[in-house]
C-alpha cells in the first residue's frame, strides 16, 4: 500500500470520527438544553399536542420543538453515517462522492439557513473525504492496474 493510499484511508477514518464525534455534541449539547422537556416525551407530550395540524408547524410547543432539537434532528444519522464512513476506511475504502458532496450540501443549506450555527463544521470532514477520494485515484493512476483492494472501484 503506498504512503498516498495509507494517508487517505487515515484520512477517511479521521472524517467519519468527526461526524460522530460532531454528532455525539450536538446530541449531548442540545439534549443538556432540553432535559426539562425529556421527561414529557415519554409521556405523550409531544403526540398531536394541539389540533391546529401543519399551522402549527410555525410555533410548536416547546416539548416538540425540543425533541426535533435533540433526537428528532439530523445527529442520529449523522453519527451512524459516520460511523460507516470510519469503518470503510479501516477496511481501506474511501466513500462515493456523493457522501461528501450530500452532506457538504445539507450543511451549506443549514448554514445559510441558521447562523450562528455549527453547520459549517461538517464541511472539514466533507474536504477530508473528497481529498481522499483524489488521493486514491492519484495512487491509483501510479500503480496501475495492479493496485490493491483499496484501488479497486466498487463502480
Amino acid at each position: 500500500m503506498s504512503s498516498e493510499t495509507n494517508r487517505s484511508a487515515k484520512s477517511v477514518v479521521w472524517a467519519g470520527g468527526i461526524l460522530v464525534f460532531l454528532a455525539c455534541v450536538h446530541l449531548t449539547i442540545t439534549g443538556l438544553a432540553s432535559a426539562a422537556h425529556i421527561p414529557g416525551w415519554f409521556r405523550g407530550e409531544a403526540w398531536l399536542p394541539g389540533t391546529g395540524g401543519l399551522a402549527e408547524l410555525g410555533s410548536p410547543a416547546p416539548n416538540v420543538g425540543a425533541f426535533w432539537l435533540v433526537w428528532g434532528s439530523f445527529a442520529v444519522p449523522l453519527g451512524l453515517l459516520g460511523a460507516l464512513v470510519a469503518r470503510m476506511g479501516r477496511g481501506g475504502q474511501v466513500p462515493p462522492p456523493y457522501v461528501a458532496g450530500g452532506i457538504a450540501v445539507w450543511a451549506l443549506v443549514g448554514a445559510v439557513c441558521f447562523e450562528p450555527s455549527p453547520f459549517v463544521t461538517v464541511l472539514v470532514p466533507c474536504a477530508m473525504l473528497l481529498a481522499a477520494r483524489r488521493g486514491r485515484r492519484r495512487a491509483g493512476a501510479h500503480q496501475g492496474a495492479s493496485g490493491g483492494a483499496f484501488l479497486a472501484d466498487p463502480r
